[in-house]
């Protein structure tokens, strides 16, 4: 392995066969490459027909790779299904859904729980940590009820954790992470990583990099931060060379891939998007959600769809991990895929 691609061991190909989990036999066969297409294909379609139903569209999502718009009305279910699309009835708008999620932000200071939109149940999903203290619950819990069924409120075990810890991708003196994304601004070369690392301040090195210093570093809030990278430059690919071309929005139902230096590569797939997950050190704000399984030093690692980055890891418990999506990241820093 070359030592460019050494500095990006925080990605890697899934294999066909572990991607067919949970898809349907058609896309079983085919290569992950192809599977993402199909998906992003889908998403696109579905996201056209979706902004021009106006007021009553739920959203959209993807199950087993194809995409299902939701819809309030049987007009604009005729309209989805001779768009060749799957159209569903719902009751919730989307728009419904994001006035809720917008309201629940308001609820301040309340760690160890968390909120997004779910546009498969068409809900608000709640989640409240065991770990939360009964004051925290029960002002959480409060607030969701003022909803009805627009809110699901789900008790989880655990504990929401940034995942900041053992690792072997980048470190300093005080903790370890995994690099994310080689990205450039202005011509100059970039490391992307969580920004709770980040916030830890000194010079990092893994890899081929070394003497790395922080540029950019924001959480909470966000959750993104940038390190200079002063030995060189490398394009974002994963370390079989798979190149990452585009940054892409993240769509409940997506299949993914992650890859971090402690758990290594592994897929899953995303359970909700612009949800507000309120950690100790404070609320981070529209991150995804996934099944994906990553644990403490991956840190800043890469969600990716094929080609597509979607977003680098904050943290999460046994059973979601979430991540911070990398459109907003390269916006909010100028940044572009190198």
């Amino acid at each position: 392995m070359t030592p460019r691609k050494t500095a990006l061991k925080t990605f890697a190909v899934l294999s066909a066969a572990a991607l067919t989990s949970g898809v349907c036999a058609s896309a079983a066969t085919a290569s992950p490459l192809a599977f993402s297409e199909m998906q992003a294909n889908a998403v696109s379609n579905a996201t056209q027909v979706a902004g021009s139903l106006g007021a009553t569209s739920g959203g959209i999502y993807l199950e087993n790779g194809k995409a299902v718009v939701n819809v309030t009305d049987d007009a604009s279910a005729q309209k989805v299904q001779a768009a060749g699309l799957t159209a569903k009835k719902v009751k919730h708008t989307f728009a419904a859904l994001t006035g809720v999620k917008n309201s629940l932000d308001a609820v301040k200071n309340v760690p160890q729980t968390t909120w997004g939109i779910d546009t498969k149940t068409n809900q608000v999903v709640v989640k409240v940590y065991d770990s939360a203290s009964k004051e925290t619950a029960d002002k959480v819990t409060a607030a969701a009820a003022q909803y009805g069924d627009s809110v699901r409120v789900e008790h989880r075990t655990g504990k929401l954790e940034l995942h900041i810890a053992d690792g072997d991708a980048i470190q300093n003196d005080q903790g370890r992470c995994s690099l994310g994304f080689n990205v450039t601004r202005g011509g100059e070369p970039f490391l992307l990583t969580a920004g709770h690392c980040t916030n830890l301040g000194g010079t990092w090195a893994g890899g081929d990099v070394s003497g790395a210093t922080v540029v950019e570093s924001d959480c909470p809030d966000a959750d993104s931060g940038l390190l200079t990278r002063p030995n060189g430059t490398g394009p974002s690919e994963i370390n079989t060379g798979q190149a990452i071309t585009s940054a892409a929005e993240p769509t409940v139902g997506e299949q993914m891939e992650k890859q971090g230096s402690t758990t290594g590569g592994g897929s899953g797939e995303v359970t909700s998007v612009d949800e507000s997950v309120n950690f100790d050190v404070g609320v981070l704000n529209h991150e995804f959600g996934t099944t994906a399984h990553t644990d403490h030093g991956d840190s800043g690692g890469p969600a990716y769809d094929g080609s597509k980055g979607l977003g680098t890891l904050s943290g999460g418990d046994t059973v979601t991990s979430y991540f911070y999506p990398l459109t907003l990241e390269l916006s909010s820093y100028g940044l572009e895929l190198a």
